[in-house]
């Protein structure tokens, strides 16, 4: 990517102009000034790399007006100068999609000229006037939708791929990492602008509707001749909103006659006639100090309010960053699944059994005879969803989705270490450092809860951590699977026997699984697979490079060595939680069939993946951050640290290892 330092240097120079506040990293913009120089040529060689990572904001809450609180994000100094430099590459093309009705966020426009432009048309005659409100604006706008507003605009492929990480960094609110699916930061550099870009199909489609709309930001005002006008419009603008996933606040929305009055940026409008809180107007006789609006019910509105609104608790600093639904699975046999309104629908028996928006949707699980729509697959594509493909049993049969997301400067340095023994020897043993050492915490954690304590696991948890002190004497790969595989033996000796209840576990049993608890586990481990491989593929590299699982046709290697580190803290620690806790009954599994293989009846499946999601959002304190993340997050986490090895950032992979 071509990036050119003078500019950076000049970003850095506006920023510097701005608030001198630190971000996460404490770097306030005079403690970045005395190392610019070195700073600013090291970001400029990263971005040229492509190895440039974004940090999270430091969120931090502001009071409202209203006495409510706003959400706002700082990001460090690095990142203000990276977003200003992207803002000032990117603004042309950006303004250039603008319509005349927004009037924030862009140079020469104020709330003077949104308030005249009202004022041109409330001034003439009595008339009907929309006052509307975005939902939590800056917190909904799809990250999907502005990615492909931005490739249609021939915005760089990297400038577009620095823009998302920027989005995608997260922040860190009272000691807390939260991580979002969708939105834009409060306060941000590059927030106004996107937040426009987002908006401007809208505001097209209302002027090309002759809705005379005005916008300030999510503030719009529109003045109609006609109660039927007005009210035809509004349902035009809330359908037209709901097609890029917002909606209407309905508190703050509603349709005003003619002898009422309304505020709008701070100025109070009535009877043909503005009242400025700062400046008069000539058709104003005497300054007047800006009035207090007293909003009553809406009289002719048709957002309809919802009742029980003001009962519910206010919400919680968690539930703003609160991970959404991300995993689509549909386990119903002759389901259909279809899109309409960019949403994904699952049809069963002809009766509609879910909707969900696209911009949700980060993989979408078929089990068994489902049949998928032309346009699912499509939007499916588009939005770079992978459709999984499993048998009705959970076995993994493959999987639909997009190529060409492999990075070029990734692959090249993934073809030489395959190269590099001493590179590939490292890289094993530390991922199996990782497998071992959270097997042996997991043993240890479940044997303490058990009464008396299990021999078998007391000895093997000795002998694994003898094993882990042999790891570095093993000259060859393939020497260290050798003792990747004892150590596994031990490990499910133990394991068995910290399992209550009916089910009996004896050893790991695969394609097909013998009994209860090793069905558990392969679907556990299928799901944990995919998970990783959609991780990897985001990141850029290629899934089959691998160092511990050497690279084979058909196998993913890569993934299969990121994916050891988490079995045992994910998917054994889970089905452990579910056989121990008696949530599963011999009945919910299937007799063997001919082949000898035990499986889930339909709803013991849907079980798994509810307490599955569940352990996916669970939170964790990963150990290379500090941050407190989920597990989903932890994945992608990992997979960073394994391209900044590739890349030689970091000399050797730090495999995810819980404390005890």
């Amino acid at each position: 990517m071509q990036v050119y330092s003078e500019h950076l240097h000049a970003a850095w120079g506006l920023v510097q102009r701005g608030s001198p506040a630190a971000g996460v990293d404490g770097i306030t913009t005079d403690l970045f000034a005395g190392v610019a120089q070195e700073q600013l040529g090291q970001m400029h060689r990263q971005l040229r790399r492509e190895s440039y990572r974004a940090s999270p904001a430091k969120g931090f809450f502001v009071a409202k007006k209203n006495g409510g609180q706003r959400l706002i994000g700082l990001s460090t100094v690095r990142d203000r100068v990276l977003q200003r430099y992207l803002l000032q590459s990117i603004y042309p093309r950006l303004e250039a999609t603008f319509s005349s009705s927004a009037f924030a966020y862009r140079p020469g426009l104020s709330i003077y000229g949104a308030v005249d432009r009202v004022m041109a048309d409330y001034g003439k005659q009595p008339t009907w006037v929309i006052k509307a409100d975005i939902h939590q604006f800056f917190d909904s706008l799809s990250w999907g939708v502005l990615m492909g507003q931005l490739e249609r605009l021939k915005i760089s492929a990297g400038w577009v791929r620095l823009i998302e990480q920027q989005l995608k960094a997260g922040m860190v609110l009272q000691g807390q990492f939260y991580r979002p699916n969708k939105g834009v930061l409060q306060g941000g550099i590059l927030s106004g602008a996107l937040a426009n870009l987002y908006l401007s199909e809208f505001d097209r489609l209302c002027l090309a509707a002759d809705i005379p709309l005005v916008r300030y930001g999510d503030d719009c005002v529109a003045v109609c001749h006609s109660y039927l006008q007005a009210n035809r419009s509004l349902e035009m603008m809330h359908d037209w909103l709901e097609d890029i996933y917002l909606t209407l606040n309905p508190e703050k929305t509603r349709i005003i006659a003619p002898d009422e009055k309304f505020v709008f940026l701070g100025h109070q409008f009535q009877a043909q006639q503005v009242i400025a809180p700062e400046r008069k107007w000539l058709k104003t006789s005497k300054q007047k100090k800006a009035i207090q609006p007293v909003y009553g019910p809406p009289k002719a509105c048709s957002i309809v309010r919802d009742p029980e609104k003001k009962l519910r608790p206010k919400k919680s600093t968690d539930e703003y960053w609160r991970d959404g639904m991300t995993t689509l699975y549909v386990t119903e046999q002759g389901a259909y699944l279809r899109v309409k309104h960019k949403q994904f629908q699952v049809f069963h028996e002809r009766e509609l059994r879910c909707s969900v928006p696209a911009n949700s949707i980060t993989h979408v699980v078929l089990f068994g005879a489902c049949n998928v729509s032309h346009g699912a697959v499509r939007l499916a594509l588009q939005r770079r969803i992978p459709l999984l493909y499993l048998s009705d049993k959970g076995r993994y049969f493959g999987r639909l989705q997009t190529t060409g997301q492999a990075r070029i400067d990734y692959l090249v340095q993934q073809v030489a270490k395959s190269q590099d023994e001493d590179f590939i020897r490292q890289q094993a043993i530390n991922v199996i450092v990782g497998k071992l050492q959270n097997s042996r915490q997991l043993l240890m954690k479940l044997n303490r809860r058990r009464k008396p304590k299990s021999e078998v696991a007391v000895k093997s948890i000795k002998e694994m951590a003898d094993l882990l002190k042999k790891l570095p004497e093993a000259e060859t790969v393939e020497a260290l699977m050798g003792y990747e595989g004892h150590g596994a033996n031990l490990y499910f000796q133990a394991y068995g026997s910290l399992l209550k209840g009916p089910f009996e576990f004896d050893k790991r049993t695969r394609r097909p699984p013998t009994d209860p608890v090793n069905s558990l586990l392969s679907l556990g481990y299928t799901l944990l697979s995919q998970n990783v491989h959609a991780m990897t593929e985001a990141a850029g590299l290629h899934t089959h490079f691998g160092n511990l699982h050497i690279p084979k046709p058909n196998r993913p290697s890569l993934v299969c060595d990121l994916v050891e580190e988490f079995r045992a803290m994910v998917v054994d620690a889970l089905v452990a939680y579910l056989i121990n806790s008696d949530i599963y009954k011999p009945e919910d599994f299937t007799p063997p069939d001919g082949r000898g293989g035990v499986y889930l009846h339909p709803d013991g499946l849907k079980r798994f993946l509810k307490h599955w999601e569940e352990k996916l959002q669970q939170t964790v304190t990963h150990p290379h951050t500090g941050y407190k993340v989920s597990y989903r997050r932890c994945f992608e986490l990992q997979v960073w640290e394994y391209a900044a090895c590739i890349t030689g950032e970091r000399e050797s992979y730090r495999p995810m290892v819980l404390k005890g």
